[in-house]
């Protein structure tokens, strides 16, 4: 007997064979999503996090500031291109 269920985000109604079928495709591990771009990194100066904290003008607390190095993106690409 064919079973259906809802797959994934939005949920998609997928056909298995059996019940068997599907323990056999959902106990199978998926392969691990990149944290960022291939070909990028963390920005070394900011420590990907696309801010520097600066002491204030009226010397009250810190403010923050883009930063220059990438753009406030929080990225860099690898390979030399900074």
């Amino acid at each position: 007997m064919a079973t259906i269920v809802l797959a994934g985000s939005p949920p998609i109604p997928v056909r298995y064979e059996s019940w068997d079928a599907w323990r056999a495709d959902v106990t199978q591990p998926l392969p691990p999503a990149p944290l960022i771009a291939a070909g990028t990194a963390s920005c070394p100066r900011c420590w990907g996090q696309g801010r520097i904290w600066e002491a204030a003008r009226n010397g009250e607390g810190l403010v923050p500031r883009r930063c220059e190095a990438c753009a406030g993106g929080g990225l860099v690409l690898t390979g030399g291109h900074e």
